[in-house]
């Protein structure tokens, strides 16, 4: 038993060693959807939420390359020696990237939760959004580059911003009801004890991950302000008070 424990303190301690640690993130945005109105069906049609996704294909492979043993004479001078092949396993990654409905679906089922009809016929509103960045600045460059250098490129820093356009129509006629831009913000910053291999070994500054927190979090904050104004929209028509959440 004792042997076991030293083994798995050991073990703790190194990945200790080796592990990176979040220095910094941003908080995700606070949001509060509104319910649909209780006597009225609200039927809601959602376009949009377009965006492309990064993967990384692993491809396995082998590689031979030729060896030269080591020779001597019987006196001690070197000469080249046998020469053989040795083959080994190799992996490469090779980026692809698709379109994804992730944030549509988001959407979705935030709607249905908050008691809308999602459908593409006999639609009341129409709830349009469009996605674009990332957008870099150049204090966030500089700031990658400090954080680099001053921890002897222990560290890691990684920031990037995103936009959505919200854009609400009456479904019957055609007339724009409500707009309003967005942006997001992500920054975070890691740090490990090892040069280069920690912050390495951390996602929290890699582009999908900042790419999915930014639209994930533009996604729930404009379903927020669209389900209050058909919420508000809807109870009017309905002639009660919209209800939260």
């Amino acid at each position: 038993m004792r042997n076991i424990a030293m083994f798995a303190a050991a073990g703790a301690l190194a990945a200790l060693a080796t592990g990176c640690f979040t220095v910094h993130h941003c908080d995700y945005p606070e949001v509060q959807m509104s319910h649909a109105p209780a006597e009225k069906r609200v039927v809601v049609q959602i376009s949009g939420f377009e965006a492309n996704i990064t993967s990384y294909l692993p491809v396995y492979g082998y590689e031979t390359v030729w060896r030269h043993s080591p020779g001597y004479y019987r006196h001690g001078r070197y000469h080249c020696g046998a020469v053989y092949p040795q083959t080994y396993s190799t992996t490469s990654y090779i980026p692809q990237t698709n379109p994804t409905t992730a944030y549509a679906e988001r959407a979705q089922d935030t709607l249905e939760d908050a008691g809308f009809v999602v459908g593409v016929t006999n639609a009341d509103y129409r709830v349009e959004v469009k996605f674009a960045g990332p957008m870099v600045d150049d204090g966030d460059r500089t700031a990658e580059v400090l954080w680099l250098l001053l921890s002897a490129l222990s560290a890691d820093y990684g920031a990037e911003t995103w936009t959505a356009k919200l854009r609400i129509y009456d479904a019957k006629t055609g007339d724009m009801l409500m707009h309003h831009d967005y942006a997001e913000k992500y920054t975070a910053a890691v740090w490990g004890p090892i040069p280069i291999f920690s912050p390495a070994g951390s996602d929290q500054t890699s582009h999908s991950v900042m790419q999915n927190w930014c639209l994930s979090a533009l996604t729930d904050r404009v379903m927020a302000d669209a389900t209050a104004f058909m919420s508000a929209s809807g109870a009017a028509k309905a002639g009660e008070e919209p209800e939260k959440k």
